[in-house]
């Protein structure tokens, strides 16, 4: 409640966003679309056996809203990660993402059911993304400059011997406004045509805390005599899902979710070039392309990679500009009580080598295109 009052206070537009962001939890876990991609895609979505929605949207300090969901249960085998360190974790949850983007891409067969298409359009937000400008406000495009000059010196003993500690923030504020309505193009009117053979379902905070996990023994494998344990994905929280880009939602996940030392080294890309191929296979099997070679003319390599690049200098410009005002202590991931209770905080607001990682990524990207 406090919190809330908070933004009445200082931010009403948020106030209203988030009222807002739980009508669309609401919505679309009561939708087909959520019962189809759970059905169909085998996507773990817990249960909603009870959704209460009363936004009231000229006084939303008065909105009530109430939800009963089937628990991931530890006792059930369900389990969640600080930040994520295994490789068959981090590409568990790569898998997932790709089947949910795979499934309702733009043209798959799901848009074959005009009533559940137009139930989905109708509950989500029409450009998703807790990180889009639109919902955060688009004054940030002006604050990354300042805000680098003082909220840099919470890193200063890791950061201040590389070469950009002294005008990364200038070189991402002059990109910021661009790059932040290319990552959301279903924002702005004058691109949403232009990247429609791209729109797709995106969760849009797919943070490390809004997944779970499980191992299951599989029955149904026919190649595997020895029933070797699969690893499942339960996703929750989906306040800020909405029509977007494959690779924002990526980015996003990258990012916020896993841990620095997997993504070093090379980690970062054999990661997206994991997911790349999942959804290439994905996009076929729910009918959004005939072929493997039909979906790579459809979505290159190279564009994948424009557009994760675009949506990694977008999620920084959030980073700095904001969140980190969030980082009030460094956590290391051996500390079991540290690490309890910063769970659901992102890996950039309580990991140091994840700063690192992320100010040194934006710098080679922004070098990358001249800046």
């Amino acid at each position: 409640l406090d919190h809330a009052q908070e933004k009445l206070k200082n931010s009403p537009h948020k106030l209203a966003r988030d009222v807002q962001s739980y009508k669309v939890v609401a919505d679309f876990l009561s939708s087909k679309a959520c019962e189809e991609v759970t059905k169909k895609a085998g996507v773990h979505i817990p249960k909603c056996y009870d959704a209460q929605a009363r936004p009231d949207h000229s006084d939303p300090m008065k909105s009530k809203f109430s939800f009963l969901f089937a628990d991931y249960a530890p006792w059930n085998g369900w389990y969640q990660q600080w930040l994520l360190q295994e490789d068959e974790e981090c590409k568990a949850a790569l898998t997932t993402l790709a089947k949910i983007h795979a499934f309702f891409w733009n043209g798959s067969t799901f848009w074959d059911d005009a009533d559940a298409a137009a139930e989905l359009e109708a509950s989500i937000w029409e450009s998703g993304s807790y990180v889009q400008p639109k919902a955060q406000g688009f004054h940030q495009y002006k604050e990354v400059t300042k805000e680098w000059e003082t909220k840099r010196l919470k890193f200063e003993k890791e950061l201040s011997s590389f070469d950009y500690w002294d005008n990364l923030g200038e070189r991402l504020q002059s990109v910021a406004k661009e790059c932040g309505y290319q990552a959301h193009p279903f924002a702005n009117e004058e691109l949403t045509e232009s990247y429609r053979k791209y729109r797709t379902f995106t969760h849009g905070d797919p943070k490390q805390a809004n997944l779970f996990f499980r191992k299951k023994t599989s029955s149904d494998s026919k190649d595997d005599d020895d029933d070797e344990p699969e690893l499942e994905v339960g996703v929750i929280d989906f306040q800020w899902s909405g029509f977007g880009l494959a690779a924002t939602d990526v980015a996003h996940f990258l990012m916020a979710a896993i841990h620095a030392d997997r993504l070093a080294d090379g980690g970062e890309e054999a990661y997206l070039r994991y997911y790349y191929d999942e959804l290439q296979r994905y996009l076929v099997e729910f009918g959004a392309c005939r072929t493997e070679d039909d979906a790579v003319r459809h979505l290159s390599y190279d564009t994948f990679m424009e557009q994760y690049d675009t949506a990694f200098l977008d999620k920084c410009r959030l980073v700095i500009a904001y969140t980190w005002a969030r980082f009030t202590e460094p956590v290391e991931k051996d500390d079991e009580v540290g690490c309890a209770r910063t769970m659901n905080k992102t890996s950039y607001n309580k990991s140091i080598p994840n700063v690192v990682w992320l100010a040194s990524r934006c710098d080679e990207i922004l070098k990358s295109r001249g800046v």
